[in-house]
C-alpha cells in the first residue's frame, strides 16, 4: 500500500521530531508498505493578521514582549543553524522517502500526492500552539486531511493534541473532517477523552513511533565521536524551548556534586552555558551513554526508556503546560512512578525506571494493527 504522512518535520533542532519520523517509516516498509512524507510547508501557511489586529497586539506591552522574543529567538536560532549545523537535512535526505514541497492547503487540495492511505501523525500535529486558529487554520486541516480523493484512506496515528481541551471554534472545523476518518489513534490517554468529545468514540491508544522499535535500530544511527566530546562520566541535559522559570544553574551544581560533566542540547539562547550541537545520530549516542538524562522533551524521556537509563523530567510551564500531559500518559500507561524533577530535587536521578509493567506497552496499537482497522471500516462503508 502507498502510505503518505502529514506530521512535522522542518525543524532545525528537534531531534524527537526527526526520530519519530524515521520510526514510522522505517516500521511501515518493513511491514511491506511504501511510505514516504508529505512535505507540507505549514510554517508558511498561516493565515495572516489584518493590519488592525497587528497594530493592537503591538500595542499591548505584553504582547509587544512576547514579539519581540520571538524575534530574536528565530533570528538566534537561524544563527545557531548556521555555526552549529546538526544535519537534519542530511538525515532526511538519507533516511526518509520524500514528495515534493507542498507549499500550502491550496497546493495540496489542487495536486494531492497520490496514496491509497492518508496518515497524520505522530507528535502534536493537532495542536495550534500559541497562534489560534484565527492564524492556523490552513495547518490544522491539513493536519486533519482535508485533501485528496475521497475515496483515499484517512488515518490517524499516534496523532497528539498537547493540550487537554479545545475552543468551540475548533471543535466545529474538527467535527466533520474527524468524522472522514477510517480509523482514529491518539498518543495520550486525554486525546481519547477529546476524540470522543468529538464524536470519535472508536479512538484507540497507539505507540509512539520511536518505541516501535528496539535499542538496536537507533544504535545504528550512531555517528563518528563517542560522547560527543566528553571524556567523564556526564549528565544529558536536553532542554527545549521553554518560558517557565526553571533555575538551569541547579542542574549544573548537582552534577558538579555527583562528579559529573553536564553535556547541554538546547534550542534556546537564555543562559552562557557551554551547549553542544549533535546530530541526530549523536543525540541518540549522548542518550545511550549518559549517567543519566535530565530533559523536559517526551522523545528524550521514550529513548530513555529504550536506553534504560535514569532521567527526570521538568515539566513544562506557562502556555507549554498543556504538553504535561504527554508524560502523564507515559507514566500512567506504563506503569511508571512520575519522574518529574524541580530545581530543588534531582532525586530522581538516583533511581532507577521500573520497567517490569508492561502490560500499557502491549494494550497499546501498533501501525499495522491501526491500518487493519481502517480497512475493515472502509470495507463496512462500501458494503452499506
Amino acid at each position: 500500500m502507498k502510505i503518505g504522512i502529514v506530521t512535522y518535520w522542518k525543524s532545525s533542532c528537534n531531534y524527537g521530531e526527526q526520530l519519530q519520523n524515521y520510526a514510522l517509516q522505517e516500521y511501515l516498509k518493513k511491514i511491506g508498505h511504501d511510505a514516504f512524507l508529505i512535505r507540507y510547508d505549514y510554517d508558511n501557511d498561516r493565515i495572516s493578521r489584518t493590519p488592525y489586529k497587528k497594530i493592537m497586539k503591538l500595542l499591548d506591552p505584553s504582547q509587544t514582549t512576547s514579539y519581540l522574543k520571538s524575534v530574536i529567538y528565530g533570528k538566534r536560532l537561524v544563527r545557531d543553524g548556521k555555526i552549529h549545523p546538526r544535519r537534519f537535512q542530511e538525515f532526511r535526505e538519507r533516511y526518509l522517502s520524500m514528495s515534493r514541497l507542498y507549499t500550502s492547503l491550496g497546493d495540496l487540495q489542487n495536486d494531492p500526492p497520490e496514496a491509497d492511505m492518508y496518515i497524520t501523525g505522530s507528535d502534536q500535529v493537532w495542536n495550534t500552539f500559541e497562534g489560534g486558529l484565527a492564524e492556523m487554520r490552513n495547518r490544522l486541516r491539513v493536519f486533519f486531511l482535508d485533501f485528496g480523493r475521497k475515496d483515499v484512506l484517512r488515518v490517524s496515528y499516534a496523532a497528539s493534541w498537547g493540550r487537554s481541551e479545545l475552543p468551540e471554534e475548533e471543535k466545529s472545523l474538527i467535527i466533520p473532517l474527524l468524522s472522514a476518518f477510517n480509523a482514529v489513534s491518539v498518543r495520550e490517554k486525554n486525546g481519547i477523552d477529546i476524540c470522543r468529545e468529538l464524536g470519535r468514540k472508536d479512538a484507540t491508544l497507539a505507540l509512539d513511533p520511536v518505541l516501535l522499535h528496539d535499542a538496536g535500530t537507533y544504535r545504528k544511527l550512531f555517528t563518528e565521536a563517542k560522547n560527543n566530546g566528553s571524556e567523564r562520566k556526564y549528565l544529558f541535559f536536553y532542554y527545549m524551548n521553554n518560558d517557565g522559570p526553571y533555575n538551569r544553574k541547579s542542574v549544573f551544581d548537582w552534577a558538579e556534586v555527583h562528579g559529573l560533566d553536564v553535556v547541554y542540547v538546547t534550542d534556546d539562547w537564555r543562559d552562557d552555558y557551554k551547549r553542544s550541537f549533535p546530530d541526530v545520530g549523536q543525540w541518540l549516542e549522548l542518550i545511550d551513554g549518559a549517567e543519566c538524562v535530565l530533559t523536559n522533551s517526551y522523545h528524550c524521556s521514550l529513548f530513555c526508556l529504550i536506553f534504560g537509563k535514569r532521567f527526570g523530567v521538568i515539566r513544562r510551564f506557562g502556555k507549554y503546560s498543556g504538553m504535561n500531559t504527554r508524560m502523564d500518559s507515559v507514566f500512567e500507561v506504563f506503569g511508571i512512578e512520575p519522574r518529574y524533577v524541580n530545581d530543588k530535587d534531582f532525586d530522581v536521578l538516583n533511581r532507577q525506571v521500573d520497567r517490569t509493567n508492561k502490560e500499557g506497552l502491549y494494550s497499546m496499537m501498533t501501525p499495522d494493527e491501526v491500518i487493519k482497522i481502517a480497512l475493515d471500516n472502509y470495507g463496512k462503508k462500501t458494503d452499506n
